[in-house]
């Protein structure tokens, strides 16, 4: 059986659904052969013979599968990346249970792949971001450093000075993020719609959505318009095998630049620059118990599905958000992310008498990852008991978020990690002390999940409803 891992990040479920695919096959008794598409590439790639060989295949991913063309003719069936995290076992047999194409490995017969649309647009857009991750920490990590050094160096002139070796990275590193990240997550939303023949339409259309100012928003919508579009032209415009070269380099680009450029130019740019303009009016005007109930719902979805489609989902809402200068959001989620990496160290240290081993050893180094603003190290436990561990983690971060939010304060650097403890706006209440109440929100967050996680834990020991390795109730 072959498989293949991909999710947004390509760092944490994408090698996690892997294991648990192959040790689930090995449990059975199925040669299980698992390729990552994660953020290095394709690691583990397929070879010919074991797509030849292929008795079925699972796919476990949130973003669109790269070269799909491959596993034609293969049985097959579609899960969220997470799926293998609680039933590999089931997914493995359910795969092998498919009826074989009639036609092997020239077309593909099971409908269980077919996606819905729903479906499709989540991947599109997850894709989109995947693309887009890798620029936007590098570009707010170059930013970041640049403005560090600028603060702590006292070289505040050079930083301003045009063409100065500082100012230099500093409009390096906001360049990516203010004017690739636009074009590049249109164009990679659109790539997983039409593949090769939509990066180009992508392209300009994020270029367009920059243009008009319609941001963030924009860039998504408009990366649709130009996969849906280059979907329809290559399905509806064929020439003969002679001409290939002119259609694929010629006419392709050129009628999807012409047709999603002019949509979103005239058509339907206009109305989504109203509605970007009018939400960052909107998020601009929060203060008080809005503002607290933003933060909260963030800190929800940050913590929900660690790193999962959820979080991914506030994670783009924060990137809108601070593309149109509105940069609480994004304090609010770079405080709630050290919320569940924390606590799962935190709580393994006060009582491990009610932890599993492996638990343990996971919470030694969970709280670094937490100080790098990564929240997938909490995975492990979360799947060994996700009601406990979720609930407690949700709980801790809303009150995150609702601090941070009602606080008011801002982070226009993303990807920075414990270091946005310098580059906070403080709201006009300092720097000192606005770094203090960000990172001390956090401190509160991980105080109230881990007692949360603790006495439900407890609780459920004392029962016998969950079992430790070295522990009796």
């Amino acid at each position: 059986m072959v498989c293949v891992t991909a999710c947004p990040a390509g760092i944490a479920h994408t090698y996690m659904a892997a294991e648990y695919l192959e040790k689930a096959g090995r449990k059975l008794g199925v040669n299980v052969v698992v390729e990552k598409q994660g953020a290095n590439g394709i690691e583990g790639r397929l070879t010919a013979q074991q797509l030849q060989e292929a008795k079925a295949c699972i796919f476990a991913a949130e973003v669109a599968i790269k070269e799909h063309e491959r596993f034609q003719g293969i049985p097959a069936i579609s899960v969220p990346v997470a799926e293998p995290l609680r039933h590999a076992e089931a997914l493995i047999e359910r795969a092998l249970a498919l009826k074989p194409s009639t036609d092997a490995r020239h077309a593909h017969g099971d409908t269980e792949t077919k996606k819905s649309v729903k479906t499709e647009l989540k991947q599109a857009l997850l894709s989109g971001i995947s693309f887009a991750v890798p620029l936007i920490v590098a570009g707010g990590t170059v930013l970041a450093v640049s403005v560090l050094l600028a603060q702590i160096l006292g070289l505040q002139h050079l930083f301003d000075q045009e063409n100065s070796w500082l100012w230099m990275y500093r409009k390096l590193g906001g360049g990516m993020l203010g004017i690739l990240m636009v074009p590049v997550l249109a164009a990679y939303t659109a790539y997983s719609l039409a593949d090769k023949p939509a990066l180009t339409p992508g392209f300009a259309a994020g270029l367009a959505a920059n243009m008009i100012g319609s941001g963030f928003l924009g860039a998504i919508i408009g990366g649709l318009i130009a996969g849906y579009l280059m979907r329809w032209v290559k399905s509806h415009i064929r020439l003969s095998s002679r001409f290939n070269g002119f259609l694929t380099f010629y006419l392709y680009p050129v009628i999807g630049v012409l047709g999603a450029g002019s949509l979103m130019l005239f058509v339907i740019g206009e109305p989504v620059a109203w509605l970007n303009n009018t939400l960052t009016a909107w998020l601009n005007g929060l203060s008080g118990a809005n503002a607290l109930l933003l933060g909260a719902i963030l800190g929800f979805m940050c913590s929900f599905d660690l790193g999962g489609p959820v979080n991914k989902a506030s994670y783009a809402f924060c990137l809108g958000a601070m593309a149109n200068g509105v940069y609480g959001p994004y304090a609010i989620f770079a405080s709630v992310k050290m919320v569940s990496a924390f606590t799962v160290t935190a709580s393994t240290m006060l009582a491990p008498h009610l932890f599993k081993q492996f638990e343990i050893e996971t919470g030694k180094s969970t709280w670094l990852l937490g100080l790098a603003g990564i929240t997938e190290g909490a995975i492990p436990m979360a799947i060994e008991d996700p009601l406990r561990v979720i609930g407690s983690f949700v709980l801790g971060s809303m009150a995150t978020g609702a601090i941070v939010g009602a606080m008011g304060i801002g982070l226009s650097t993303p990807g920075a990690g414990i270091f946005s403890l310098f580059l906070l706006h403080d709201a006009g209440m300092g720097g000192m002390t606005a770094a203090a109440g960000w990172f001390g929100a956090a401190l509160v967050g991980t105080a109230i999940s881990t007692l949360i996680l603790l006495l439900w834990r407890r609780q459920a020991v004392k029962k016998g409803t969950y079992l430790t390795e070295d522990v009796t109730p």
